[in-house]
């Protein structure tokens, strides 16, 4: 299945222990799970294809893991949370990812999903084959050599990516409690196969990683800044593992949550293509259309964009200010009316 592509600086890529590190230039097309759909995975990568023509080589293409174990139904019996129909092609899948690795040498990553993690020392997943397991299952249609090989391979991802200008990218929820840059470097992923899936969730830094599906964001801004290096202050982090129905969802200003693929229609499913020397300072910045792409353009609702006039923008501009103004030169509320208010100021208004 090949070595792992890149351990040096050297190539702007690089691999700290279990940490990717991506270079503040070029641009990154981020994929979150497949599971087995073939078709999915080259649509993605047909992006990729663009996206390294259109920079003279300098793009990245960055899957967040679970690659495989896909549905095992008959279109005809297709459950509608399922989304799309599509035909598990797991193998087919990954002899396809590493033939880009190929053709694209230190250009091309995974993290490590739970359902990888199955294969390499984590508990065996049940989604769709309860006996034998979907581990089983696939090793079972692999054989003998080629399971050896795609547990090298799976060995081989990182379970997180620092990329371009403060931007962190995980497999799920990044709700790690504790651990730092160094522990989540040096973790090692055997060790677990006899553990059910409740007990790995309490696992620190893989089951945090792996199995969340929500992390609260003083939980991420502390993570955020537990794992930053070099004086670059991380800001957001993206990731996927739970199926967002419309294709994405930000989670306060630190989270993106999006999906490429699994469980969602056609016409729902997103990726990011990401301008890696852009300093993305929330989760907002990443706008529809722009940085979170459809897979499927032809497919996509188009959205309402409200248009303005530049007349219009200046009147709007000129408005704002105005009230900006009136509240700057508005009196403080005196002690009496905050005493009406129960002893308290009036909260601020959230920002939208």
């Amino acid at each position: 299945m090949g070595k792992t592509p890149v351990t040096t600086p050297e190539g702007g890529a690089w691999l700290d222990g279990k940490i990717l590190h991506l270079p503040a230039r070029g641009r990154a097309i981020i994929c979150t799970d497949l599971h087995g759909n073939l078709p999915d995975f080259e649509r993605v990568v047909a992006a990729f294809r663009a996206a390294h023509a259109e920079s003279d080589g300098d793009a990245y293409m960055l899957f967040t893991g679970d690659l495989v174990h896909g549905a095992c139904y008959p279109e005809t019996r297709w459950p509608e949370h399922l989304g799309s129909w599509y035909r598990d092609q797991s193998e087919e899948l990954l002899d396809a990812f590493c033939a880009l690795r190929e053709e694209f040498p230190g250009r091309v990553f995974s993290l490590i999903g739970n359902h990888e993690h199955s294969h390499v020392g984590g508990p065996h997943t049940r989604k769709f084959h309860k006996k034998p397991t979907e581990t089983e299952f696939l090793e079972r249609t692999l054989g003998p050599e080629k399971t050896e090989a795609v547990k090298a391979l799976f060995r081989s991802f990182p379970i997180l990516a620092l990329i371009g200008r403060g931007m962190v990218v995980t497999h799920g929820a990044p709700r790690v409690l504790v651990a730092g840059y160094d522990e989540i470097k040096n973790v090692e992923y055997g060790g677990h196969e006899d553990k059910t899936i409740r007990e790995m969730i309490e696992v620190p830094i893989l089951g945090e990683l792996f199995w969340c599906r929500y992390a609260g964001p003083l939980a991420v801004r502390r993570f955020l800044r537990r794992v930053e290096r070099d004086g670059q202050r991380n800001h957001v982090v993206v990731y996927g593992h739970d199926p967002v129905r419309k294709g994405y969802l930000r989670e306060g200003a630190e989270q993106l949550c999006f999906s490429t693929s699994f469980g969602l229609r056609n016409e729902k499913k997103v990726y990011l293509d990401v301008d890696l020397s852009r300093e993305y300072r929330s989760a907002r910045a990443l706008r529809y259309g722009v940085d979170i792409l459809p897979l499927y353009p032809e497919l996509a609702r188009k959205r309402k964009r409200f248009q303005r006039s530049d007349s219009e923008a200046r009147r709007a501009e000129f408005l704002a200010a105005s009230e900006l103004e009136t509240r700057r030169l508005r009196p403080p509320r005196s002690a009496e009316g905050t005493a009406r208010l129960g002893g308290r100021s009036p909260r601020r208004r959230a920002d939208p």
